[in-house]
Order: structure tokens, then sequence, then C-alpha cells
């Protein structure tokens, strides 16, 4: 080598700062595939779902994950061990989709957020089965719907604006049960030589006009009493749905929740217990991201007959001695 040449040699083989970046992109177009690619027989399922749902102004897609584990084992793995990194980048992935599908020939046009629906036929997991080591995971936990409650808006990002400077901030808001601290100090970029005063602290109100909001609501599943050990008293865990997710379930339906097992700092009594012993205690709860009943509460009409069903009755319906068969049931 010339000695006036500089050496250098990388010590990582790669740009480190691009690798979660390329990670993340390549998991979206691995996602965009299974969407555009999957198919049973001659059917694509997912292309003719979104199809279907974003012409009825329903922007949500219904995936099973056994499709998912068909297409891509390693995929659906990821899904179950890390769903917090990879639904949003499926939702994304569902944005793109739909675009391709529906308004192909429309570039840039502005779709509203998709909302990712799971579903599966795997071992279900009992509330009270529930451990520490299932936090941040895929669970499928069957019980009783015991309340229900009235829909709420919850927060998706925040519009903020300083009182002092006018300065405003976008702060998202994750899902859940988590909650929003406002920044005690204002963020505004300082010029070299800016003279201005510096903001007080706590400076910022919510715009609320300017704020994106989903509906949320807090369901309460309770064990089925075929599911209760003898001598046991019925557990119950506290599930969040939100978006096309609420209103699915009443107070006393059999249902299967899909969801990612998630814990939360639950309000205290004050003085049954410390407030050092409480800190590091969290309660755990279900983010649902899928919800089965066995009977559809949305749907009008109430009672769901079969077609052998409707036949008997129609024939029924014909028969002179009608009264008769019936007062004789009775």
């Amino acid at each position: 080598m010339d000695r006036e040449s500089v050496f250098s040699l990388g010590l990582f083989g790669e740009d480190r700062s691009t690798t979660g970046q390329d990670s993340r992109g390549h998991l979206q177009q691995q996602l965009v595939d299974f969407i555009l690619d999957f198919h049973l027989d001659t059917i694509y399922i997912y292309r003719d779902q979104i199809r279907e749902n974003v012409l009825s102004k329903q922007y949500f897609c219904d995936v099973d994950i056994g499709h998912l584990i068909a297409y891509d084992e390693h995929l659906a793995h990821r899904l179950n061990n890390g769903p917090r990194e990879i639904i949003p980048l499926f939702e994304s992935a569902l944005k793109i989709c739909t675009q391709r599908i529906v308004y192909p020939s429309q570039k840039g046009i502005q779709l509203p957020e998709h909302q990712l629906l799971l579903h599966s036929t795997s071992n279900k997991i009992s509330i009270r089965g529930m451990t520490a080591d299932h936090v941040s995971r895929l669970v499928r936990i069957p019980g009783i719907a015991i309340s229900a409650s009235t829909l709420s808006s919850k927060a998706t990002a925040v519009n903020v604006q300083c009182r002092n400077c006018q300065h405003t901030e976008n702060i998202t808001v994750t899902g859940g049960f988590t909650a929003l601290s406002l920044p005690r100090t204002c963020s505004r970029a300082r010029m070299p030589g800016d003279a201005s005063d510096r903001c007080p602290l706590d400076p910022y109100f919510i715009v609320h006009e300017k704020s994106q909001f989903i509906n949320q609501q807090l369901l309460k599943i309770q064990e089925a009493p075929d599911d209760v050990p003898v001598g046991e008293v019925p557990r119950h865990v506290m599930v969040c749905a939100d978006r096309y997710l609420t209103n699915k379930v009443v107070p006393g339906t059999r249902c299967t929740i899909m969801g990612i097992s998630d814990i939360y700092q639950a309000k205290s009594s004050g003085k049954s217990s410390s407030a050092g012993a409480a800190v590091a205690i969290r309660t755990p709860y279900v983010q649902a991201v899928g919800i089965q009943t066995d009977v559809d509460h949305t749907s009008k009409g109430g009672a769901i007959f079969t077609e052998e069903e409707e036949q008997e009755f129609l024939e029924m319906s014909r028969r002179e001695d009608i009264y008769e068969r019936i007062v004789d049931c009775i």
C-alpha cells in the first residue's frame, strides 16, 4: 500500500443503521406477497375478501393463521412470538394491497387505516393457564362474556400545542390500556442566536379536533362452568377490543378471544399496599385481535336456523292439523 493512502476496515461488515429498516421492509413485502399470492385451488381468498370489504367501506381483513403457517412457517412463528412488531406491518401491507387491488389506477389516494383480524384453530389456553411466559405473545382463550362496557374513544395520535410559542407536535399512542404522558418541556428547535424566552414547564395542551380516535370497548371474560376445577372459583380476565371488534359480544355469550397477552398498572387501593411494593406488580389483560362467537349477535332477527330446519317448518305450516299438533306438544 501507498503510505499516503487511507486504509479503512468495516468492523461489522454492513451499515447497522439501516439494517432494522431493511428488515421491516422485507417483512412487510413478505406479508404483501402472502395476501396477494395465497390461494386455495383457484380462489384467492384474501384478494377477494379485501375487494369485497373495501367496496362496502369496511377496512379490515380476517386472516386464518393456519393459512399463514402453510404459506411461510417462519413468518407465522414471528407473528405468534412478536405480534406487537408484526401486526402494524401487516396492517400497512393491507393498505398497500388495497391500493393494488381496488385502486390500481389512482396513485396517491388517501386510504383509512386498516385493521387485521386473526383467527385460528390452534390449542386454546384457559384463563387460569395464562402465565408470565405468555406476555407479549398471541393467546387463544375460551370463556363467557360477563360484562361489556359502552363504547369509548381511544386516542391513537394526539396533537399537542405549546401555550407559549404555539409549537405543535403529534404523539403516537399505542393500543390497549396504555396511558399517555405529555412532555414536560417544549421541544421546539431553537436557532443559534435565538433570544426568545424559554417555554415554562408543562406547556402543552391537547388539540382534540386535530387528534385521531378509534372506538374501544372493555370486555370481561370468565371461565366457562365446565372448565372450572371442582371446588375452585371461576376466574376472569379483562379484554380490550377496538374498531371492528367492538359490539361483537353481549353478556352471556360464549366466545373465544384471540389476542395479545399484556399487562397494565392497576389502580391500588392506597392503604392496603405500600407504594414501593406495587411498582413491579402488573395485572394481566388481553388486547383482542379476533373474536369468535357461537351466535352472531350483530345480525338482526335473533335465532339462526339451518336450511333443513327451515324446510321442516315450511312442511309443517302446510299441515291442516298444525294447531292440534302444537296443542298436543304443549
